[in-house]
């Protein structure tokens, strides 16, 4: 395990990152969204509207304190600013 701890790599799913503090791999998040095109009788994705989110952006940081029900959920309603309808 110790010599996984900070190692970064690219394979099939993308770039990983395995965080030395928790041994857990990271990578970023990858949304998309769909379009109706007269080709095909279903919606096909949009290669111009692919979104990547970095995973340094959406999980607890390194140290985070371990809170119900989970660190990054505690992170995001502690750390994020209150969206106003």
């Amino acid at each position: 395990i110790g010599q996984l701890e900070g190692l970064g790599f690219t394979g099939p799913a993308g770039y990983m990152y395995i965080r030395p503090d928790n041994h857990q791999a990271y990578k970023d998040a990858i949304t998309g969204f769909s379009k109706n095109v007269p080709e095909y009788p279903f919606p096909i994705l949009d290669p111009d509207r692919i979104i990547t989110i970095p995973i340094r952006n959406i999980t607890a940081p390194p140290g985070w304190p371990k809170r119900e029900p989970t660190s990054t959920y505690s992170w995001i309603e502690e750390t994020w600013p209150a969206v106003k309808a």
